[in-house]
């Protein structure tokens, strides 16, 4: 079994380069040397497109469930969707028939995940690929990567539409106030984590990473979806915010730097948006509500 990464793959082409450019020795300095030399581009070239790159169902599996084993064989999946409801139940005091009703509708979507899955897999029978096959392989792997780490029974999964259609008022309400707190708890943890970072190049005090910290969850909004891009949302948002906003917690020289990092995460913002998790521009900044909710319930006292 090959397995390929990003540091294979360009070994590969680095030594296809390598073995092509040597082909063709120059013979001396008259006009043949330069269409000699400029001949070697175009040959290095076409090598790497005739490459073929060894390639199986465990790329694919690695690609879309990461260290995980394969989903649909180690039940992954199904265990996840009944703590997703186990979760609801306890909060929403669901009935039984209520979880009857998400748990089949949560097996349809794992059972469309999972084929999704194999239909990618069923590409990889003839074991070699060319340059372009293999960049199609990966970019679909991707894609279901992404919606593996955001969840299979969020926003616009059977399970999410038979959540909202078969909850009474009641618990429609307390499901909400629920999930809001969970999205602030786990939002909090990434903005925690992304001042963390940025500590690193802003060299700031104990003071002014939590006062940063109580800043973004004051004046942003968790994700619509959490997943692989989740410190990119907090970073985009960050650079958002007024300079006389940021100049409240940080120093001058520590916003310039802040700046440069930004700017980075902020060519990012086409991606967010076509996962649809970022938030549109002009409404980043919390309710009181939802600010209050952070003060309030997880605010962690400091040392």
């Amino acid at each position: 079994m090959c397995r390929l990464s990003r540091q294979s793959v360009g070994f590969a082409w680095a030594m296809a380069l390598v073995v092509v450019g040597g082909a063709g020795p120059l013979r001396g300095d008259d006009d043949d040397d330069l269409a000699e030399v400029r001949a070697e581009p175009a040959r290095a070239q076409m090598a790497v497109q005739h490459q073929r790159f060894q390639i199986n169902e465990s790329n694919i599996d690695r690609w879309v469930y990461g260290n995980e084993t394969r989903g649909g064989d180690s039940l992954f999946l199904v265990s996840g969707l009944k703590q997703k409801i186990d979760e609801i139940g306890n909060a929403c005091e669901l009935s039984q028939m209520q979880k009857a009703k998400l748990s089949l509708a949560g097996q349809g979507d794992i059972q469309r995940f999972v084929s999704r899955v194999d239909d990618l897999r069923s590409k990889c029978q003839a074991g070699l690929a060319t340059q372009g096959e293999f960049r199609a392989l990966s970019q679909s792997a991707q894609s279901l990567r992404a919606e593996y780490e955001q969840g299979l029974f969020e926003s616009g999964s059977l399970f999410r539409k038979t959540l909202v259609s078969s909850l009474r008022p009641k618990q429609t309400a307390r499901y909400e106030q629920v999930d809001r707190e969970r999205r602030a708890y786990r939002y909090r943890a990434r903005v925690e984590l992304a001042v963390a970072q940025l500590d690193a190049i802003l060299a700031l005090s104990d003071e002014q990473r939590g006062r940063l910290v109580q800043l973004i969850l004051d004046k942003t909004r968790p994700p619509r979806r959490f997943g692989q891009f989740d410190r990119f949302v907090v970073l985009v948002q960050i650079s958002r915010l007024p300079d006389e906003t940021l100049a409240k917690v940080i120093e001058p020289v520590q916003q310039r730097l802040l700046r440069k990092e930004l700017a980075t995460a902020r060519r990012m913002m086409p991606t967010l948006k076509r996962q649809g998790v970022i938030f549109d521009e002009g409404s980043d900044s919390t309710d009181e509500a939802n600010a209050a909710l952070h003060r309030k319930q997880y605010e962690r006292p400091r040392d």
